[in-house]
């Protein structure tokens, strides 16, 4: 069976409610932030003066800052500065026990999670909740209703999305999350309450960062992935999908 692989990316506020906009965990990272500026010109003559369309390359190519206020040229300088080169082991697992230990200091609540946002938390469940059925109809001619599906919550934290929205479309929900106060606090929630079907369950609750995992091949129907890929260097990133695909 070939897994879907669904992306929950677009925060509930940028569809226009009105509520204020939670920063995305990777927002709160321990480590600086590259923050893009505008392009700066590098022509001395009016843009009337000619006609040619700009390069895709210098259009890719923005500087900016980090939240430490150092400049760099790219975002590949950027990266090159806090993983460092190919090969750099040291400097690479230093951003993630950084970006680790930033969470390890927050309380193992909603609003913990949620960077002080917890109120968003219902706007948030009903625009993927619209979400995920959208693609299970895609997918499904009776939008997944009646399988046993199974899915991965990456990033999991204290269960939130699992508990509010996964668990009533899944038959099985895995859990994966680096920070372990935060998965003890999600097992202990995810307990089967009244009124939960018994065969609708979580199932494991892996303690492993995003970027050491690999899918087991064929089980799941669908990989969640919500404000928690930002944590991930490029190279890290696209090699997550390329296992998970």
């Amino acid at each position: 069976m070939e897994a879907q692989v669904l992306i929950r990316v677009v925060p509930s506020y940028a569809r226009g409610l009105p509520i204020s906009p939670p920063p995305p965990r990777f927002e709160l990272s321990a480590k600086p932030l590259f923050r893009s500026s505008p392009l700066r010109s590098t022509a001395s003559r009016p843009a009337a003066a000619s006609t040619e369309k700009p390069r895709a390359s210098a259009i890719m190519e923005a500087s900016g800052f980090d939240s430490e206020g150092r400049e760099f040229k790219n975002a590949e300088e950027m990266w090159g500065e806090e993983i460092g080169k190919e090969g750099d082991v040291h400097k690479r697992k230093e951003w993630y026990r950084q970006g680790v230990g930033y969470w390890e200091g927050v309380e193992a609540t909603a609003d913990g999670v949620l960077g002080g946002y917890a109120h968003v938390n219902d706007a948030d469940i009903k625009g993927s909740e619209a979400f995920l059925k959208m693609l299970l109809a895609e997918r499904f001619p009776d939008g997944g209703r009646g399988r046993s599906l199974v899915a991965l919550d990456c990033g999991s934290g204290i269960g939130r999305v699992t508990k509010n929205l996964l668990i009533r479309f899944f038959t099985e929900v895995d859990l994966l999350e680096p920070v372990s106060h935060f998965l003890e606090a999600a097992r202990e929630s995810l307990v089967p309450e009244s009124g939960l079907a018994i065969e609708n369950k979580t199932t494991n609750f892996f303690c492993v960062p995003l970027q050491e995992f690999t899918p087991d091949v064929g089980r799941y129907d669908v990989i969640w992935i919500q404000w928690c890929i930002g944590h991930l260097a490029d190279d890290d990133f696209v090699s997550f999908f390329m296992r998970a695909k």
